[in-house]
């Protein structure tokens, strides 16, 4: 444990702030999940069936970058279950309180198994913030910008 604790302190400030604010923020969305109706947690998601721009921004390519490590962080430090959701959700947040304009993906496929899997990722820009690599096989049925 110590060697996860001496890394953290190694992170630099900015970055430090946004694991704080990517773990306060996705604690906020796991407890809005569980005792929130889920047509209030849709407005956070934004326009249904909207896409962001694909284009590069170079302005706000470096935030984005530190969104992306902020939340890769969270997921491995939360003391509770940051699903491929809640991170979507939660980068979404982190990126609007910035200005950053993002497209969240749903998605399903069908397992081996005959049952239906879900996921989620998300996109701003030309950068993929969360769950992009895990979603191979996933057909995006849904998109919120």
């Amino acid at each position: 444990m110590a060697k996860q604790s001496s890394k953290r302190s190694n992170l630099p400030g900015n970055l430090k702030f946004l694991l704080a604010e990517a773990l306060i923020t996705s604690a906020w969305v796991k407890l809005s999940l569980c005792f929130f109706p889920f047509t209030k947690v849709l407005t956070w998601m934004g326009a249904i069936h909207g896409e962001s721009d694909y284009l590069a921004d170079e302005q706000s390519a470096p935030v984005r970058s530190n969104i992306k490590s902020a939340l890769r962080l969270c997921r491995r430090y939360a003391l509770w279950p940051t699903e491929c959701y809640t991170l979507a959700i939660t980068g979404k947040i982190l990126l609007k309180r910035r200005k950053i304009n993002s497209t969240m993906y749903i998605g399903f496929r069908k397992s081996p198994e005959g049952k239906f899997e879900g996921h989620a990722w998300l996109r701003a820009h030309d950068t993929y913030i969360t769950g992009f690599q895990e979603s191979a096989g996933f057909s995006a049925n849904i998109t919120f910008s």
